[in-house]
């Protein structure tokens, strides 16, 4: 069957895989960074396996976003893939932290897919059916992630790390099949429109300074010579661009988009979600895994702490769909605000309800339950704000927003819980029960703050169908 008889449901199911392939990219290697320690015998140089992937997914993503919307989704979205396979594959035959890296940094671009399957979702669905298709884009993620700690801990156990980056060059090459089969060929713009790379020389390198400064800054000291010089380089570059972006007629990303409330709005409940609510992981991660001896922790094994994480990312496969149908049934305020209060409600929960792993499993669903709704509204409002043109452009500045304040909520957590700590026998420092009560009581602030934020939605929403554009050979 070609692309262009396939059913909606077989385009969905190969967008659907495609982002699960991100996301899998993306969260593979927490399952794999104990092993790494022992490889390499350095956990900051390991770190540098994450920073690196995050650097290149925000710095790539609106170069991405924009050039789908320019040359066509699908052909950029199989570059992509194509990319992510390539660079797993270095990563899996890596015989030196050097290869490895440049084959998880080749990796990164993976997590810039969702703006381009949003985009590919709004071409080939129904108007009405639109919302819904994104909920569905936004679980794959979840099943991605879950996917990504849950078989990339099994591959560790009974292998070795390379196996995980095997079956992350596997993943992809899939996806990679089912995109090019099933997907039809893309829209492209009319028009004389160029991607407009000179905003990329100056957004790409200002946005990926700021995240290492966010992401480094604790290590290296954010007061120091070095890391002061990259801010004030990276501020400037970045009021460059905005300068440069409001003169542009057609800029890489179009800041003007943002006088829309929608526009606005979306993006700073995204900013204030990825702060806070987004950083469930690593706190319950090292709860589950801290000493019962702390007064707080329940002494679980890696293993242990990934499987609790699991039923609530099988519940947010649903939550992401049923975000999406209700705010075509309901509207983005009402659903993203239910969503918001469900989740700052599991937060607050969390604060008195920790003393077994089953009563965690239960409020880690309540969480991400409510956090995916308010995710999978995100997009949606964006989709419903800008011209179908600028579709994966918005959607890739979205993907910035998020991952810079998801650096941003990761620096807070951590000072959050090194508040208050305790040097255990192997000389380890933990955090107190004191600690992770301040921590649990600054996100779901966050989470509220983004709830009142969404009562400033407009009621209405409409997605407006896809203009009729010249099909290219994507």
């Amino acid at each position: 069957m070609t692309a262009e008889r396939s059913p909606a449901a077989s385009i969905l199911f190969a967008l659907w895989l495609a982002e699960a392939t991100g996301a899998f990219e993306t969260a593979m290697i927490y399952a794999a960074y104990k092993a790494l320690i022992v490889t390499f015998h350095d956990p900051v140089k390991v770190g540098w396996l994450v920073t690196a992937f995050l650097l290149v997914s925000a710095g790539g993503a609106a170069v991405v976003g924009r050039s789908g919307d320019l040359y066509g989704r699908r052909r950029v979205l199989l570059w992509l893939l194509g990319a992510g396979a390539f660079g797993a594959a270095v990563s899996a035959s890596a015989t030196s932290f050097a290869a490895l890296l440049v084959g998880r940094s080749i990796e990164g671009l993976s997590a810039a897919i969702l703006p381009l399957v949003i985009g590919l979702v709004r071409e080939n669905l129904p108007r009405e059916r639109v919302a819904l298709g994104i909920g569905l884009m936004i679980s794959g993620a979840s099943a991605g992630t879950a996917a990504g700690l849950v078989i990339g801990g099994l591959l560790v156990d009974h292998f070795s790390w390379h196996a995980v980056f095997l079956a992350s060059t596997s993943f992809a090459l899939l996806s990679f099949g089912l995109v090019l089969a099933w997907v039809p060929r893309s829209h492209v713009a009319t028009g004389h429109a160029r991607l407009d790379w000179v905003g990329g020389v100056l957004f790409v390198p200002a946005i990926a300074g700021l995240l290492l400064y966010i992401s480094d800054g604790r290590v290296w000291g954010w007061g120091g010579p070095w890391m002061t010089v990259l801010l004030i380089a990276s501020a400037a570059l970045f009021a460059l661009w905005i300068a440069r972006s409001l003169r542009t007629p057609d800029p890489l990303i179009d800041i003007r988009l943002f006088a829309d409330r929608r526009v606005l709005l979306a993006n700073a409940i995204g900013a204030l979600v990825a702060t806070g609510a987004l950083q469930i992981t690593l706190v319950f991660s090292v709860l589950l895994q801290a000493p019962r001896w702390t007064g707080i922790g329940l002494g679980t094994s890696a293993t242990l702490a990934g499987l609790a994480k699991l039923p609530s990312n099988l519940g947010s496969l649903f939550a992401g769909p049923l975000g999406g149908y209700l705010t075509e049934r309901r509207g983005a305020r009402l659903t993203m605000t239910g969503g918001g209060l469900l989740a700052t409600s599991g937060w607050l929960l969390a604060m008195w309800q920790h003393g077994s792993v089953a009563m965690l499993v239960a409020v880690l669903c309540v969480i991400s339950f409510g956090t995916t709704i308010l995710f999978a509204v995100g997009p949606t409002l964006l989709v419903a704000a800008v011209p179908s043109a600028r579709t994966s452009e918005a959607a890739a500045m979205m993907g910035v927003v998020r991952q810079l304040f998801i650096a941003v909520g990761a620096q807070l957590v951590a000072v959050l819980l090194a508040t208050d700590t305790v040097i255990g026998p192997d000389g380890a420092r933990y955090p107190t029960s004191d600690a992770f009560m301040l921590t649990m009581g600054v996100v779901p602030g966050l989470c509220g703050l983004a709830t009142l934020v969404a009562l400033a939605l407009p009621e209405a929403l409409q997605v407006g169908p896809a203009p009729a554009v010249s099909p290219a050979g994507a």
